[in-house]
């Protein structure tokens, strides 16, 4: 039977959007602090770039792993209209069905095997299910690998600001703006570490939920194909190999009783060959039994072989 894992898509679901709307209501919540922050000098500008580049890219894959669990979830509901038509014994289980959904593309991959009369390796068609679907991930492995690193990026950028300012400060002691270019641009470092950090953390967390989710999606699919698809193509394939093999056995009884007929066929014609040898031998008999008979009448009579003129 199916797992019941629309209920944790959902709930997946639920978090991340959780995250999304605690994530707005603490920004407007702090917008002035925020923005007071981020504008006060040059480098907390850069801070409000770095970290918003860092904000843009969890986002981005947010987006992307919220909508292949939309995904994940409408697969589930077909598996559950498929499981029910084969229940039901409908002809046809992919009737109305989109192409696109696993299922129907597993059962039509099925069905062309098995009408070439090849075996279908299971195995090789889980391969290769489990390969299209994991093109699905690029966008979310490239942000689940780049996330931590934009962080760091951030940060070495920052430093390399707070050591211009030191730099700047070395040159001319008086100068006090280069003091508030160093404290930014640590207080930028300090700060898009932490972006980095707390987005990666929500969207690891988000990431394996999702892998989970495709795992047990695709762990249906083969399911489905074991208990309903593999048995209903089989049964066919039996039904048609015991029809050969009765067919067989037939052709092999009428072949057996047409040699039987030829060989009665050859005997009566040996029976008949010595019948007519058998009358050719009697009538020549009887010829030279009726000349002995003639001569005998003849000579009882009297009678001259010549008449009288």
């Amino acid at each position: 039977m199916l797992k019941p894992i629309k209920t944790r898509y959902y709930l997946t679901l639920l978090q991340m959007l959780v995250v999304l709307f605690l994530l707005g209501v603490f920004v407007l919540l702090n917008k002035d602090q925020v923005t007071h922050f981020f504008y006060s000098t040059q480098a907390g500008q850069l801070g409000l770039v770095l970290n918003g580049v860092i904000l843009l890219i969890f986002l981005i894959g947010l987006v992307r792993m919220i909508l292949m669990f939309l995904g994940f979830t409408r697969e589930q509901e077909v598996l559950q209209r498929f499981l029910k038509r084969v229940e039901e014994g409908a002809p046809n289980p992919t009737h109305d069905l989109p192409d696109s959904a696993m299922i129907v593309d597993r059962y039509r991959a099925v069905q062309t095997i098995a009408r070439q009369h090849a075996e279908v390796n299971q195995a090789a068609l889980a391969s290769t299910l489990a390969a299209s679907q994991s093109t699905q991930f690029t966008l979310v492995r490239f942000v689940h690998n780049i996330l931590i690193l934009s962080g760091v990026f951030g940060t070495v950028v920052s430093l390399s600001i707070a050591l211009m300012g030191a730099a700047g400060l070395l040159n001319s002691p008086e100068n006090m703006q280069q003091m508030g270019t160093i404290v930014g641009g640590m207080s930028n470092a300090l700060s898009t570490t932490i972006t980095a950090i707390v987005c990666y953390v929500f969207f690891a967390y988000f990431h394996l939920r999702l892998q989970d989710a495709r795992t047990q999606l695709l762990a249906n699919v083969e399911n489905l194909t074991t208990l309903y698809i593999l048995p209903r193509f089989k049964h066919a394939e039996n039904s048609m190999l015991h029809d050969v093999a009765v067919l067989t056995a037939e052709l092999r009884r009428a072949a057996e009783a047409i040699h039987l007929i030829q060989d009665r066929f050859l005997h009566a014609g040996e029976r008949l060959q010595l019948a007519a040898d058998d009358l050719q031998t009697a009538v020549a008999q009887s010829g030279g039994n009726i000349q002995i008979i003639r001569d005998s009448i003849r000579e009882g009579f009297r009678l001259d072989d010549k008449p009288k003129g």
